[in-house]
């Protein structure tokens, strides 16, 4: 396959030099930046990663996180060929260090505000500073039209089962699990998005998901391929979502539905023209956010809700919400687009096409998006169905007319806050800092409401839980609010912990 598959128009043919690709903080100011300006710095960046390390294809950590080096870097990862891996500045450093050493990096770039942890995270493993290449790129007068610096990035030819980037997630024996998603996958998954909904040339994208949510990546390369724009927001824009698209003149929304339901409360000035695509993803859509966001919209925009795991690249089915649907629960997932494939997996092992009206089971996911495996050793996450591998997402769902709906998790995994989370490594973590031996973290109330709450047994701690402590291991997302001490944990008929009867 070529990159320009990937890339879209720009790689293809169609540069345009003199519009704008990119807004948002630029050397202390904020400010357009234009395609020829991007190309010139994606590619100084991807000359400085090979000459730095002249492996083919190179594993670059990205410890970069909303800012415009954060863009290029991935771009320049893409443009020649190699593979990037986030590495989170919000996340500890004890986990950033593992990433490193488990994805196996050849090469870390950071930016002007990651300089100074960058080598105590990238240890033995090389450094290149994004800021510098980039301010020096930018200095020198871009290309010109007759001088299309996309055009062999375009031509670039990779196979499809190379590695594009790799995501970590979180691990139930406390090591953080690598998902490689390849070429092929990402290939599949930005062409399919872009036929489903139609994303007008020169929209301007949002951009609220950190690098190492994987849904950043869809913000990244389906503003590229579409011939758009991606807007950084600034940190009080994520208080002030209304305000951002008013300022920034915003034409696709994608964020998590949390983030959609302060939008909904928002009131919409007289002088926005309206949102002609909203999606959302990564966590359950409640009807009532998606019937307040639709005052936002143009008269002809759309409210599309997406659902997909990490393991089946960014977004798998998809559903085109109805102005008249009922405003009530949650809003369906849709169905599988593009060449994906979805099945149902019962309790007694068995697997079924997810097409008979009313049936329940673990939704199984097949087809050209599903990743081969996990690059850290994990039980397999596969299930035979037709004769082709199906991923097993963990979720329950109900077949409807309307197509698929959540109905909830088979196992100890949790969405909150957009973030998929194995509660056994908040609990392994508790063990490990506390000396707990029994411990439980479970997941109460829902959306805006939910928490994450902690129980342990009084007799192995002595007074309050310094949960604070945690956030040496774990990202802050991940840390309880509260720890409860009981004399005794409720268990079960098997002896094992009775998550349902705590308190």
């Amino acid at each position: 396959m070529r990159i320009s598959d990937l890339l879209g128009p720009r790689s293809s043919g169609g540069f345009r030099p003199e519009t704008i690709a990119y807004e948002g903080p630029i050397g202390g100011t904020r400010r357009g930046l234009s395609q020829a300006e991007t190309a010139q710095a994606v590619g100084a960046l991807r000359e400085q990663c090979e000459a730095t390390r002249p492996a083919r294809p190179l594993r670059i950590g990205v410890l970069s996180n909303h800012q415009l080096e954060t863009y290029l870097t991935v771009l320049a990862s893409v443009a020649g060929g190699h593979a990037f891996v986030p590495l989170n500045p919000k996340f500890p450093t004890h986990r950033l260090e593992q990433i490193v050493e488990l994805a196996a990096l050849d090469l870390v770039v950071h930016d002007a505000t990651t300089a100074e942890a960058a080598p105590a995270i990238a240890g033995a493993t090389p450094l290149l500073d994004a800021t510098r290449v980039t301010t020096e790129a930018l200095a020198v007068s871009p290309s010109t039209a007759a001088d299309d610096p996309f055009a062999v990035v375009g031509a670039l030819e990779v196979e499809a089962d190379r590695l594009a980037y790799m995501m970590f997630t979180s691990g139930s024996t406390g090591t953080p699990k690598g998902v490689p998603v390849t070429y092929g996958s990402l290939t599949a998954y930005v062409t399919s998005i872009c036929a489903l909904i139609d994303f007008p040339t020169d929209a301007r994208h949002t951009q609220f998901f950190d690098l190492s949510f994987d849904l950043s990546i869809h913000d990244i390369f389906v503003s590229f391929h579409a011939d758009g724009v991606l807007v950084a927001p600034t940190r009080v824009d994520l208080m002030m979502p209304g305000a951002y698209v008013r300022r920034e003149r915003i034409d696709v929304w994608f964020s998590v539905p949390l983030l959609g339901a302060q939008l909904a409360r928002a009131t919409r000035a007289d002088d926005v023209t309206g949102l002609r695509v909203v999606q959302f993803c990564g966590e359950a859509l409640p009807m009532e956010t998606v019937d307040g966001c639709r005052a936002w919209l143009r008269p002809d925009g759309e409210i599309w809700n997406l659902y997909g795991p990490t393991e089946a690249t960014i977004a798998f089915t998809a559903h085109l919400v109805g102005a008249d649907e009922p405003v009530v629960g949650a809003a369906s997932i849709g169905r599988p687009f593009g060449d994906n494939l979805v099945a149902l997996l019962a309790d007694d092992g068995s697997t079924s096409d997810a097409d008979a009206l009313g049936s329940e089971g673990e939704l199984l996911l097949g087809g050209p998006q599903v990743f081969a495996g996990y690059s850290t050793p994990a039980p397999s996450p596969f299930v035979e169905h037709r004769g082709q591998q199906y991923y097993r997402s963990g979720d329950l769902v109900r077949v409807e007319p309307s197509g698929l709906y959540y109905r909830g998790r088979v196992d100890s995994q949790v969405k909150y806050r957009g973030y998929r989370i194995e509660l056994g490594e908040i609990e392994s973590a508790m063990r490990s800092t506390f000396g707990l031996r029994s411990v439980a973290v479970v997941m109460r109330g829902e959306g805006a409401e939910a928490e994450l709450r902690a129980y342990h047994l009084a007799a192995e701690a002595d007074g309050d839980l310094d949960l604070t402590r945690l956030g040496a291991t774990l990202p802050s997302y991940m840390v309880p609010v509260t720890s409860t001490a009981l004399e005794t944990m409720p268990t079960n008929a098997n002896g094992k912990i009775d998550r349902r009867a705590l308190p």
